[in-house]
C-alpha cells in the first residue's frame, strides 16, 4: 500500500519527528511518500530512509496549485491513502486533492483546539476525513466532543530502545560545567508558546535557596521566531543568569544531552501530547510541566512528575526545589515514568494502532 503523508513544516518540530518515526517503522509492506511546503532539516532524514518527496511551494490563488499539485503526485504515484499530520490549510489543499481522487484520507489532529485556525478548518476535518485520529483525549474534547464512530485517540509514540536511561556526561563537557551541579533542561523548539521565560524567571527564585544548579536550553528557533530568542536572551542579561543558562541550538540526536539532565521541565502556554515529556519518561527524567492540555495524560501528577499552573515562575521554583533537594523522590518519578512510557507510549504499539486503521480506511484489511 502505498500512503501520502503530508506535513506542513519540515523543521525538526515534534510534529514532523512523529511523522518520520511512523513512516519509518510502518513495515515493508506500506511504502510512504512525503510531500511538504518547504524546504527543511528533515528531508536529509527522509532521503537517507529512501522516501520520496515533494516540495509544494506555490500555493497559488486560493490554493488551486496546490491541490493540483495533490493531483498529479496522487496520480503518478498510485496513492492507496492520505495520511494528513497536522491540522493546517497545507493538509486541508491535499485532502481536498485526495476527496476529488476519493482517495481515503486519515487526519490527525495535534493542534491547540481553541484558536480560530482550528475552528475554521474543523468543517474541513469533519467533511475529508475517513478517519479523524487525535493525539489526546483533551483536543477532542474540545474540538470534537461527540462519539463517533471514526474518531480515536492515540498518543505518540516514543522507541523505548532508542529512547532508554544512560549515564552521559556530555552536556558537562560541552559546556566544561563542574559535574557536583544538578542539571535542569528544557527541550523542544525556543518558540512563544512554550513559555521558556517562565523558567528562566524561577531561576533567581530557585537560586536564593540552592545555588547548585545550572540550565540547559536543548533546541533552536525558526527565523520567525528569532524576536523571541532576542527577548530571552535580553531576559537572562537582565537578571545577570549568563553564567548559568547555557544554549546547545538545534541537536540532530538529543539522547546524550537529555541523559545528561537531572531534571525536564515543560513551561509550555500550550500543549498537545508533548514528544520531549515522551522521551524524558523514556530516559528516566523526573519532569515539571505546565497543566496545560495533554501534558496532564502523561504526567501524573507526584507520581512520575510534577505538574504547576503555566505563566507561574513561583510554582516552576517550587518544584525544582523538591527534586533537587530530595534525590529519591526525583530517582522514584524516573523510575515512575519510564514504567509510564513502557505500558502507554512505547512506538511499537502505536505504529500496530495506525497500521490497522490504514488498512482498515484503505478496505485491504
Amino acid at each position: 500500500m502505498k500512503i501520502l503523508f503530508v506535513n506542513h513544516s519540515s523543521y525538526l518540530s515534534g510534529a514532523t519527528v512523529s511523522c518520520f518515526n511512523l513512516m519509518t517503522n510502518l513495515g515493508d509492506d506500506i511504502i510512504p511518500i512525503f510531500a511538504t511546503k518547504e524546504d527543511g532539516p528533515i528531508l536529509e532524514n527522509l532521503k537517507k530512509s529512501n522516501i520520496n518527496t515533494y516540495i509544494i511551494g506555490n500555493k497559488g490563488l486560493l490554493g488551486i496549485r496546490y491541490i493540483k499539485s495533490f493531483l498529479k503526485i496522487l496520480k503518478s504515484e498510485r496513492i492507496d491513502l492520505i495520511h494528513l499530520n497536522t491540522l493546517t490549510p497545507f493538509c486541508k489543499y491535499a485532502g481536498i486533492a485526495g476527496f476529488l481522487k476519493k482517495v481515503p484520507i486519515v487526519w490527525v489532529v495535534r493542534e491547540n483546539p481553541l484558536i480560530s485556525r482550528s475552528r475554521r478548518l474543523r468543517f474541513w476535518l469533519k467533511n475529508l476525513s475517513s478517519k479523524i485520529i487525535f493525539v489526546d483525549r483533551d483536543t477532542k474534547e474540545k474540538l470534537l466532543p461527540s462519539n463517533k464512530a471514526n474518531v480515536k485517540v492515540i498518543y505518540n509514540g516514543v522507541d523505548l530502545n532508542f529512547f532508554r536511561p544512560v549515564k552521559s556526561k556530555f552536556l558537562f563537557e560541552k559546556f566544561n560545567i563542574d559535574e557536583n551541579k544538578k542539571l535542569i533542561g528544557y527541550i523542544g523548539l525556543i518558540t512563544r508558546r512554550k513559555g521558556i521565560e517562565y523558567l528562566i524567571k524561577a531561576l533567581p527564585l530557585v537560586k536564593k535557596n540552592n545555588n547548585n544548579l545550572k540550565i540547559i536550553i536543548i533546541g533552536g528557533y525558526k527565523p520567525n521566531e528569532e524576536e523571541y530568542f532576542k527577548y530571552i536572551t535580553r531576559l537572562i542579561k537582565g537578571f545577570s543568569l549568563e553564567g548559568d543558562i547555557y544554549f546547545t541550538g538545534l541537536l540532530k540526536d538529543i539522547r546524550e544531552a537529555l541523559n545528561s539532565l537531572d531534571i525536564v521541565v515543560l513551561p509550555s502556554l500550550e500543549e498537545r501530547c508533548s514528544r520531549s515529556l515522551l522521551e524524558s519518561l523514556a530516559c528516566a527524567k523526573a519532569v515539571i510541566a505546565t497543566r496545560v492540555g495533554g501534558n496532564p495524560e502523561i504526567v501524573e501528577d507526584g507520581l512520575n512528575g510534577i505538574l504547576v499552573d503555566p505563566k507561574n515562575e513561583k510554582q516552576i521554583a517550587e518544584a525544582i526545589l523538591k527534586l533537587l533537594e530530595n534525590d529519591e523522590l526525583r530517582q522514584q518519578m524516573g523510575v515512575n515514568g519510564r514504567s509510564r512510557a513502557e505500558r502507554m507510549f512505547d512506538i511499537k504499539n502505536h505504529i500496530n494502532k495506525m497500521r490497522n486503521i490504514y488498512f482498515e480506511v484503505a478496505g485491504k484489511k
